[in-house]
């Protein structure tokens, strides 16, 4: 399933969809022009070699909050990830049935703002964890109930641990 983005770049409007192939390749138009994107961590913080259609370049991404600075090669970008009715629209069939919530990073959970038994709506916030030094809201992927939290403020979560349960049919 494709995400799609609305991203302001250098004051411009740009259109982006992202489809994620599983295997660590990523599908991306960006207005109609299509590339095969992958991402390698260099340094396990910022610093990342970014292959666009088998081509390397150097990346290094500075993010603060839904502000992106991105180095690509020699060339400074600035991104602000626009949001709609406060959550990054998607595309795609709405989720049904129980959505199990994995940690999308490895770092440290800071906050648990929900428990067992809250109702949430698409875009909701849910936990934050800290990694790279950066504070990272995660929000819902649907409405429904939660039905089981997994981890607690102070938790270290690896990447795909599981966070949380959301029973989306109590919607």
């Amino acid at each position: 399933m494709a995400k799609n983005y609305r991203l302001i770049v250098q004051g411009g409007l740009q259109e982006v969809a992202i489809d994620d192939d599983g295997n660590g390749t990523y599908l991306a138009d960006f207005g109609g022009e299509k590339y095969s994107l992958e991402l390698e961590s260099l340094d396990d913080s910022t610093l990342f070699r970014l292959w666009i259609d088998g081509e390397s370049t150097p990346l290094a991404i500075r993010r603060d909050g839904m502000t992106l600075e991105l180095f690509i090669g020699p060339d400074r970008y600035s991104a602000e990830i626009e949001r709609s009715a406060g959550v990054l629209s998607h595309s795609g069939p709405v989720i049904e049935g129980e959505v199990r919530l994995l940690a999308p990073m490895t770092g440290q959970v800071t906050e648990v703002l929900v428990g067992p038994g809250d109702q949430v709506e698409e875009g909701d916030p849910l936990l934050v964890i800290v990694a790279m030094k950066m504070n990272n809201e995660i929000r819902s992927p649907a409405a429904g109930t939660i039905a089981q939290v997994d981890v607690e403020a102070g938790d270290a979560v690896d990447q795909g641990d599981p966070m949380l349960v959301i029973d989306t049919d109590s919607a």
